[in-house]
């Protein structure tokens, strides 16, 4: 004989004879069509009003908690972009700035001109030949008149 024609395992074993037995939650639904499964499933909850409220308050707000609030929430991800975008505006400032250094150097090295302008306004080189003239300020003056003064 196998599980589900046992005697009382159909719909004949209902309690009390009744034609509709009463609803319950459970994790597999009505097993009255499947009594081999009962078996498996025999745990029922009835579950009051209220606590569905509350536990679906506990629902929304763990959501809510987690894809607004938390480590991977909206609010981080925004937050991320925002500084991706600054990062990104960065390396672009310094990779102009880098190819401009690097314009540079190679204007150095293969022009004569570039490197004697360089030194003469830097390091106060001179050529042979060359006339040095030297200002001599009265005591009262500064050197540069076209800097503020600093109080």
């Amino acid at each position: 004989m196998k599980y589900w024609e046992a005697p009382g395992a159909g719909r004949e074993s209902r309690p009390n004879g009744s034609k509709s037995p009463k609803r319950f939650i459970t994790s597999g639904g009505d097993l009255s069509r499947y009594p081999f499964l009962r078996r498996f499933y025999q745990h029922h909850a009835e579950i009051s009003g209220g606590l569905q409220k509350f536990l679906f308050f506990v629902a929304v707000a763990t959501l809510l908690y987690a894809f607004v609030l938390g480590d991977a929430g909206a609010l981080k991800i925004m937050a991320l972009k925002k500084e991706k975008a600054q990062l990104n505006a960065d390396v672009a400032t310094v990779t102009f700035d880098i190819n401009k250094l690097q314009k540079e150097i190679d204007r150095l090295k293969g022009d004569s001109f570039m490197m004697e302008k360089l030194g003469r306004e830097l390091y106060g080189f001179v050529s042979p030949g060359d006339r040095v003239y030297r200002l001599v300020l009265p005591e009262g003056q500064k050197e540069d008149a076209g800097e503020s003064q600093e109080e």
